[in-house]
């Protein structure tokens, strides 16, 4: 390995992806940019995934390293955590190994990164490329698959204000993917952050810690990077759906703890706890988006078991518990009430007017 440190270090956590690892390797080789190493974290893949990236050392000179895992971890956290540690770039740029970046990625992050002085550059925007389909050529990505919201359009620097950055977190102003954002390394080791290891949200847990820690984050326009909608991943591999409810539960109620006992330390959530409200209230959200839809694929009366049994192994089952089934009340009973009022337009549709019923389903969603 060649001694000159490197201005960003790459790491790919990699899982059984040799369908698309080369492709991942190749959007690196096509950099503007080409001032990095690239270290690639094998969880001790069961396909040729590894043999894919050794075929590729010739073409990084030397630049490239793959180190395999002797024990699956379960979680691309751990690959992250062992990348960083081995990593002796300036910046530090995650990238999974089923995605690619586009060519301008990491001169365009680097020259930011340095201009502006910052802890963390954060990509708001990225391409959603639908299954096997990806691409790198912006000629061909389909508008619909940006991502879309309120986004800035130029660089942006994040208040420095805690109580105001957890506002625009609570906003969903600032969701830090382990791959929307250019780090400094030194602030990762300085503050001695880790990804948890969970098997879920690890992202959302990392992100937080982010969010309170860094001096200055900057959220730039820049789209630079194209997530698959890979349904074989580690995280969205095909598990029965008690399995995966019990995976997204139990990362819920372990990385609530540990957002809640990081909490302790900071003035500001003890001092105002209505900002440790709002954390805790996104964090259900967040779990709720993911669960609800598979609490639908399970019998009511199966479905009541299972969520005893998950609750059965929480330590603390006091107002986290019970916001978290609050919350989950108030959106059946949401669901319910809607499903009544279209029910009741159903069956005046035969009645009613064609203009008639559509201003009144128009109505509804706008309520």
């Amino acid at each position: 390995m060649n001694k000159t440190i490197p201005a960003v270090s790459i790491i790919i956590p990699m899982y059984n992806a040799e369908k698309y690892i080369g492709e991942c390797l190749d959007s690196i080789l096509a950099q503007t940019f080409d001032d990095y190493e690239v270290i690639v974290i094998d969880n001790c893949s069961t396909d040729n995934s590894a043999a894919v990236v050794e075929s590729y050392a010739p073409k990084f000179a030397k630049k490239l390293r793959l180190i395999r895992r002797k024990i699956n971890s379960g979680s691309a956290a751990v690959s992250r955590n062992t990348g960083t540690r081995l990593s002796r770039g300036k910046y530090i740029v995650f990238v999974d190994a089923d995605d690619v970046l586009m060519p301008d990625a990491l001169a365009e992050l680097y020259a930011t990164a340095e201009k502006f002085g910052v802890d963390i550059v954060y990509c708001e925007k990225y391409y959603r490329a639908p299954g096997e389909t990806v691409t790198t050529d912006k000629s061909q990505l389909k508008e619909e698959t940006l991502q879309r919201g309120g986004f800035v359009s130029e660089p942006t620097f994040m208040p420095e204000n805690l109580a105001e950055r957890i506002k625009e977190f609570y906003e969903h102003k600032f969701i830090a993917f382990p791959w929307n954002q250019m780090i400094r390394r030194d602030f990762i080791v300085e503050n001695d952050i880790e990804y948890p290891n969970l098997r879920q949200g690890e992202d959302f847990v990392f992100g937080f810690y982010e969010l309170c820690l860094a001096e200055k984050i900057l959220r730039v326009p820049y789209v630079n990077y194209v997530w698959r909608n890979n349904p074989d991943s580690m995280t969205w591999g095909k598990l029965p759906v008690d399995k995966l409810i019990h995976r997204w539960t139990d990362s819920f109620f372990r990385g609530t703890e540990m957002m809640d006992e990081f909490m302790n330390r900071l003035a500001l959530f003890n001092e105002q706890p209505q900002y440790r409200h709002m954390v805790f209230e996104l964090t259900t959200h967040f779990h709720l988006c993911h669960v609800v839809p598979l609490y639908g694929q399970i019998p009511a009366g199966q479905l009541e078991g299972l969520i005893r049994r998950e609750l059965a192994g929480v330590k603390d089952k006091t107002a986290l518990t019970a916001f978290l089934f609050a919350q989950r009340n108030i959106f059946y009973v949401n669901l319910l009430k809607q499903q009544q009022q279209i029910q009741q337009l159903q069956a005046q549709l035969q009645q009613a007017q064609p203009s008639q019923f559509q201003l009144q389903t128009e109505d509804i969603f706008k309520a």
